[in-house]
């Protein structure tokens, strides 16, 4: 059985940040979705959250791509509606407040990015 984890998500993206190191440059941000609830008539009532994340883009093209979106905000805290594709992936932090010093993090390695 073969196993897939590619995922698609769209959302806006707040805090994209740029590290360069010895590897190269990675791209880091938060993306956030949003919906709106509805009344038992179908009206659209407020925006809920749904989920927030935290997105990586570690090739030059994601990351150029990224940061262009963080350079179109013009003054908002958030980008544009914007669909990234790509995979879920474990890492781990170190927490002084965790018995072994490690704790697992999800996070979103973006692929591909699709402005609407």
């Amino acid at each position: 059985m073969e196993l897939v984890n590619d995922y698609t998500v769209t959302g806006t993206i707040k805090n994209i940040r740029t590290f360069t190191g010895s590897k190269g440059t990675l791209v880091t941000g938060w993306l956030n979705q949003r919906t709106f609830s509805r009344l038992p008539d179908g009206t659209a009532d407020r925006a809920v959250y749904v989920v927030g994340m935290n997105i990586v883009g570690l090739d030059d093209s994601t990351v150029g791509d990224l940061v262009s979106l963080d350079k179109g905000r013009q003054g908002n805290e958030e980008t544009q509606q914007v669909t990234l594709k790509g995979r879920m992936i474990t890492r781990f932090d170190r927490r002084d407040n965790v018995a072994d010093k490690r704790a697992p993090q999800l996070q979103f390695e973006v692929f591909e990015v699709i402005t609407e």
